[in-house]
């Protein structure tokens, strides 16, 4: 009788290993995509890629998962990261060198990728990124991507931030981008990007930064014809770029704007009055464009939050208003005729 019951006894514990190993055991799926993401991958200075074996894969470095469904949330692979525990945290550099594989679709409960700073990531966006309806945050900064974004991209409506900064992307911004409504954070500077920047873009009703600089874009810029539809808008960057036209009036709607860049372009006309409505600005930028005026327009003395004014390389004849030297946060200028103004204190003249 004992020698029975020992045995079901074993029979239970075996059948609960196999319960607990089938727990651990990554979804087929999940574990394909991933391992077909390392295959693309041919060089992993950091050798977090060498330790995802076996099938439980929530436990590979990078790899978070949902603590009900066991799915693949999360890979977080960026190039910079820190590694060991709080006391004793080391900070490291690495690279891999690859492509995306199209796999990475299979992941169906992904909400976020992070390859940032891989350096070496070669090849397209895959196209089939786009059956990752749960995905908000796709970050690919600072790589070798090319190509354009696919339009796919476009319908990831969850997305609350998109960042392709630094890399070869090329093409024209597609209009679909005005179908991210929870975009929060969009990121395409530093790439060759061409023709006009969307006028869609205006219907990113949550956005709060939006980065453009350093392309090849063309056209006027597009502002809300409302203050209702940027509500958020943190920073506008929209340096050196080919832009043409006149900063429109409606900048003044952007009453939460702390940070607007619009320098090295080919912008016209006269700089509005109406900026001295965005009282919580703090940098402004429109040097090296064909502005033309007699002088600065006085509104500019409602910005005393201002820490950075960059006003030069333009036609401005006339003196620059008084108020400067009462700026207290000013640090930073480049403005024509310095010595026409008073400047802070500690004031770094370009």
């Amino acid at each position: 009788m004992a020698s029975h019951q020992f045995i079901c006894f074993l029979a239970m514990m075996s059948l609960m290993i196999i319960n607990i190993s089938a727990n651990k055991a990554c979804h087929p799926d999940d574990l394909k995509g991933l391992n077909d993401f390392k295959a693309g991958i041919h060089s992993d200075t950091s050798g977090r890629l060498s330790k995802w074996i076996g099938q439980d894969c929530c436990n590979w470095p990078g790899i978070s998962c949902n603590s009900t469904t066991n799915r693949v949330v999360e890979i977080y692979l960026p190039g910079h990261y820190v590694s060991g525990d709080d006391e004793s945290p080391n900070f490291v550099s690495s690279t891999m060198s690859g492509s995306i594989s199209p796999s990475i679709s299979l992941l169906t409960s992904l909400q976020v990728i992070d390859f940032n700073k891989l350096v070496r990531l070669t090849g397209q966006i895959p196209e089939s990124i786009g059956v990752l309806k749960n995905l908000k945050e796709l970050n690919l900064q600072t790589n070798q991507i090319s190509s354009t974004i696919p339009e796919s991209v476009f319908t990831l409506t969850s997305l609350t931030t998109l960042n392709l900064e630094n890399n070869h992307l090329t093409g024209e911004i597609s209009e679909n981008i005005g179908n991210l409504q929870a975009l929060q954070k969009l990121f395409l500077s530093n790439n060759s990007f061409t023709g006009k920047i969307p006028v869609s873009i205006t219907k990113l009703h949550s956005i709060s930064t939006i980065h453009l600089e350093t392309n090849q874009l063309v056209g006027k810029i597009q502002l809300p014809l409302s203050p209702a539809q940027w509500p958020l808008i943190k920073t506008l960057a929209l340096d050196n770029n080919k832009l043409t036209g006149v900063i429109p009036d409606s900048i003044g709607y952007l009453a939460t704007l702390s940070s607007l860049s619009i320098s090295n372009n080919q912008l016209t006309g006269p700089i509005p009055s109406c900026l001295g409505n965005i009282k919580q600005l703090q940098i402004l930028k429109v040097n090296n464009n064909n502005f033309s005026v007699e002088m600065l327009p006085t509104s500019i003395c409602g910005l005393t939050e201002l820490s950075v004014l960059y006003v030069s390389q333009n036609k401005i004849h006339g003196p620059l208003p008084g108020c400067l030297s009462s700026f207290k946060y000013l640090l930073d200028v480049d403005i024509p005729f310095k010595r026409t103004v008073t400047l802070p204190m500690g004031v770094h003249k370009q």
